[in-house]
């Protein structure tokens, strides 16, 4: 079982029935309404009724029963907690996204040699129907084999995983891709794909195995019209990125110049490989956000954003991610290391998420990479302060008294930045500072 953590925070770490349970809890009103408002969409819109569409899941049943086996149980100790049937809500999971992926995705990354603090940094903007998003730290332990703690973004009534990263410093995201002509329905979606690498692979090689091996043996779905574009990053700095296709060999291509985007061509990877190159020798963070937060890479139909930041040492402990669960010029970016012990429960349960899509904040925070107002400037830039003197305090505790006091003061860290965000984010709305006339 986890430990056992205040109220504030939210552990899934255990065994896969206690992390379902917990997290089938935690969100089960959005897990039911979503489940409920599925069936009845496909019914309405496309003719299928329940007992066909579970019929129709029993491939991607198989498929999970073959590659990730506990996802079985934790998803019937999601639903069982949540009040859904196991059934529909494990078939729910393998089909929602089949058919509301949106092309504005976009993804970036930039080696240690080219950043201010000899990191590797990724970033991903997800664009997509707009949900409650959920961010947390998630730790399946099993009885036989292993599976990587991870870090990860995801709508809270989802158990896979739009983009994040893993114990072992590896990052990855998966955009929507290009045109497929030969779309195949049945498999895994990208989001299930994502998080067997994340379980199993510890770098970009090893992930670009895992997804060769899917191609290979035909357990690759996509949407009904699009591809996959995936980006990987590792802590040793390396990055590759995959087109893929159904019926077509995958386009691999490997970073040389320590710099990529997902699309060479497009004008957001023009806007973003020529603002990167400015700033070769001292890109941060910071700036992945920025750009986050600018057209032509942020869209109307952002929904999250994830900046992961992964240190050369120790990256089960300090890879941490910036997670914006909302548009990304619409709310803060909180940081959260992958070596806490469990997740500020507001991230978890979309309560953030949806405090920032509150009409208060509808003009947004930030315009063209910048604060509107230079209070909300500076409070964000308290938080990079904050965050860098938690660090530094766990990196002093792990040499002098070992890793446990080291997460303890990550995650009450995390927790405290992130209850002051929400402290911050209600007085905003209380005040009227943003709140349109």
């Amino acid at each position: 079982m986890g430990r056992k953590v205040n109220e504030s925070l939210v552990c899934l770490e255990g065994s896969p029935e206690h992390v379902g349970s917990v997290f089938g809890s935690t969100n089960a009103p959005d897990i039911r309404r979503e489940v409920k408002q599925f069936y009845a969409t496909v019914e309405t819109e496309e003719g299928i009724k329940r007992d066909e569409l579970l019929r129709a899941g029993e491939t991607y049943r198989c498929l999970v029963e073959q590659y990730a086996p506990h996802w079985i149980k934790e998803a019937q100790a999601a639903a069982q907690a949540a009040g859904v049937d196991p059934d529909e809500f494990l078939t729910y999971q393998g089909a929602k996204y089949r058919a509301i992926n949106r092309p504005e995705c976009f993804t970036y990354f930039s080696a240690p040699p080219h950043n201010a603090d000899n990191v590797t940094l990724f970033h991903k903007n997800r664009d997509n129907v707009q949900r409650p998003q959920s961010a947390y730290v998630k730790g399946i332990q099993l009885s036989s084999g292993a599976a990587y703690r991870f870090l990860a973004i995801g709508d809270t009534m989802d158990l896979g995983t739009m983009m994040g990263v893993n114990e072992k410093g590896l990052a990855v995201a998966a955009d929507t891709g290009y045109d497929e002509p030969h779309p195949r329905l049945q498999g895994m979606m990208n989001t299930d794909l994502m998080r067997i690498i994340f379980e199993r692979a510890a770098d970009v090689d090893e992930a670009l195995s895992w997804l060769k091996e899917f191609h290979a043996n035909r357990v690759y779905a996509g949407g009904k019209k699009v591809g996959t574009n995936w980006m990987f990053a590792d802590t040793g700095g390396k990055a590759i990125r995959v087109y893929q296709f159904h019926q077509k060999e995958m386009v691999v291509t490997r970073d040389e110049e320590g710099l990529m985007v997902m699309r060479d061509e497009d004008k957001r990877g023009v806007f973003v490989l020529k603002t990167l190159r400015t700033h070769r020798g001292k890109i941060t963070a910071g700036l992945h956000n920025s750009l986050s937060r600018t057209e032509p890479v942020l869209s109307s139909t952002n929904a999250s954003a994830l900046t992961a930041v992964i240190p050369p040492d120790h990256p089960e402990l300090f890879s941490y991610a910036h997670v914006a669960l909302y548009r990304a010029a619409n709310t803060f970016y909180l940081p959260l290391y992958l070596g806490v012990t469990a997740t500020p429960k507001v991230l978890v349960d979309g309560l953030l998420s949806r405090l920032s899509m509150s009409d208060c904040f509808a003009e947004g925070l930030f315009s063209e990479g910048k604060a509107r107002d230079p209070e909300v400037g500076k409070f964000e830039e308290s938080l990079e302060e904050e965050r860098a003197n938690i660090e530094a305090s766990a990196r002093s505790a792990l040499a002098t008294k070992g890793e446990e006091t080291a997460r303890n003061i990550l995650t009450e860290g995390c927790l405290c930045m992130v209850e002051r965000t929400r402290q911050h984010m209600e007085l905003l709305q209380t005040e009227g500072t943003f709140c349109p006339d």
